[in-house]
Protein backbone atom coordinates (compact mmCIF):
# COMPACT_ATOMS: atom_id res chain seq x y z
CA UNK A 1 0.00 0.00 0.00
CA UNK A 2 2.80 2.14 0.92
CA UNK A 3 4.48 1.71 -2.27
CA UNK A 4 1.40 2.64 -3.78
CA UNK A 5 0.51 6.12 -2.40
CA UNK A 6 4.08 6.99 -3.32
CA UNK A 7 3.99 5.63 -6.81
CA UNK A 8 1.01 7.92 -7.27
CA UNK A 9 2.47 11.01 -5.79
CA UNK A 10 5.53 10.74 -7.95
CA UNK A 11 3.09 10.28 -10.87
CA UNK A 12 0.80 13.06 -10.00
CA UNK A 13 4.00 15.53 -9.55
CA UNK A 14 5.43 14.27 -12.84
CA UNK A 15 1.62 15.37 -14.38
CA UNK A 16 1.86 18.49 -12.72
CA UNK A 17 5.47 19.03 -13.97
CA UNK A 18 3.88 18.15 -17.45
CA UNK A 19 0.83 20.00 -17.15
CA UNK A 20 2.49 23.43 -16.38
CA UNK A 21 4.91 23.05 -19.54
CA UNK A 22 1.92 22.10 -21.44
CA UNK A 23 0.66 24.97 -20.91
CA UNK A 24 3.56 27.13 -21.24
CA UNK A 25 4.76 25.44 -24.58
CA UNK A 26 7.98 24.94 -23.24
CA UNK A 27 9.94 22.30 -21.76
CA UNK A 28 10.04 22.08 -18.25
CA UNK A 29 13.33 22.01 -16.00
CA UNK A 30 11.06 21.08 -12.72
CA UNK A 31 13.86 19.64 -10.60
CA UNK A 32 11.74 16.33 -8.81
CA UNK A 33 12.44 15.17 -5.32
CA UNK A 34 11.13 12.66 -3.19
CA UNK A 35 10.81 12.31 0.71
CA UNK A 36 10.70 7.93 0.66
CA UNK A 37 10.21 8.31 5.05
CA UNK A 38 6.56 10.01 4.41
CA UNK A 39 5.61 8.88 1.05
CA UNK A 40 5.92 12.15 -0.85
CA UNK A 41 6.97 13.55 -3.75
CA UNK A 42 7.61 16.78 -5.58
CA UNK A 43 8.94 19.36 -7.90
CA UNK A 44 11.08 22.32 -6.79
CA UNK A 45 10.01 24.98 -10.08
CA UNK A 46 12.44 27.72 -11.17
CA UNK A 47 12.04 31.38 -11.07
CA UNK A 48 10.70 31.54 -14.74
CA UNK A 49 8.09 27.99 -14.41
CA UNK A 50 6.75 29.39 -11.21
CA UNK A 51 6.13 32.96 -13.47
CA UNK A 52 4.34 30.80 -16.14
CA UNK A 53 2.35 28.42 -13.58
CA UNK A 54 1.32 32.28 -12.16
CA UNK A 55 -0.34 32.84 -15.11
CA UNK A 56 -1.76 29.51 -15.84
CA UNK A 57 -5.16 28.43 -14.75
CA UNK A 58 -3.93 25.66 -12.54
CA UNK A 59 -3.28 27.26 -9.22
CA UNK A 60 -7.27 28.70 -9.82
CA UNK A 61 -7.87 25.14 -10.31
CA UNK A 62 -6.01 23.88 -7.55
CA UNK A 63 -8.59 26.48 -5.24
CA UNK A 64 -11.86 24.89 -6.83
CA UNK A 65 -11.51 21.23 -6.92
CA UNK A 66 -8.75 20.37 -4.50
CA UNK A 67 -10.28 19.91 -0.56
CA UNK A 68 -8.97 22.84 1.37
CA UNK A 69 -8.34 20.79 4.65
CA UNK A 70 -6.50 18.58 1.60
CA UNK A 71 -3.93 21.73 0.87
CA UNK A 72 -0.92 23.01 3.03
CA UNK A 73 0.61 26.07 1.94
CA UNK A 74 4.27 27.42 3.32
CA UNK A 75 4.77 31.41 3.18
CA UNK A 76 7.77 32.82 3.88
CA UNK A 77 8.28 34.64 6.89
CA UNK A 78 7.90 38.31 5.12
CA UNK A 79 5.23 37.41 3.22
CA UNK A 80 2.35 40.34 2.56
CA UNK A 81 -0.10 37.73 2.45
CA UNK A 82 -2.40 37.25 5.73
CA UNK A 83 -1.92 34.45 8.02
CA UNK A 84 -2.87 33.89 11.56
CA UNK A 85 -0.77 30.97 12.53
CA UNK A 86 -1.29 28.01 10.78
CA UNK A 87 -3.94 29.62 8.77
CA UNK A 88 -3.60 31.55 5.46
CA UNK A 89 -6.24 33.97 4.34
CA UNK A 90 -5.38 33.85 0.54
CA UNK A 91 -5.91 31.82 -2.69
CA UNK A 92 -3.66 29.60 -4.55
CA UNK A 93 -3.26 32.36 -7.34
CA UNK A 94 -2.12 34.91 -4.86
CA UNK A 95 0.39 32.70 -3.31
CA UNK A 96 1.80 32.00 -6.43
CA UNK A 97 1.51 34.47 -8.01
CA UNK A 98 3.73 36.00 -4.68
CA UNK A 99 6.24 34.05 -5.64
CA UNK A 100 6.47 34.56 -9.29
CA UNK A 101 6.90 38.59 -8.27
CA UNK A 102 9.58 38.30 -6.31
CA UNK A 103 13.43 38.18 -7.72
CA UNK A 104 14.26 34.94 -8.16
CA UNK A 105 10.97 33.62 -5.92
CA UNK A 106 9.70 30.10 -6.82
CA UNK A 107 7.36 27.45 -5.53
CA UNK A 108 7.92 23.73 -4.82
CA UNK A 109 5.22 21.71 -5.50
CA UNK A 110 4.40 18.60 -2.75
CA UNK A 111 2.31 15.84 -3.19
CA UNK A 112 1.86 13.53 0.15
CA UNK A 113 -0.48 11.13 1.86
CA UNK A 114 -1.73 13.99 3.69
CA UNK A 115 -2.44 16.49 0.44
CA UNK A 116 -0.87 18.79 -2.10
CA UNK A 117 1.70 21.35 -0.33
CA UNK A 118 2.19 24.60 -1.82
CA UNK A 119 5.71 26.33 -0.39
CA UNK A 120 7.13 29.63 -1.43
CA UNK A 121 11.07 29.96 -1.64
CA UNK A 122 12.94 33.22 -2.02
Amino acid sequence: MRVRTFAVAAAACAGLGLAGSAWTGTASAATPFVIPQIGAAGVELDHGETQALAESPIPALVDRYAPHNAVIVGLQPDSALLQDGHAVFADMPAIVGEAASHPNGSVDVLLSPKGLGVFQVW
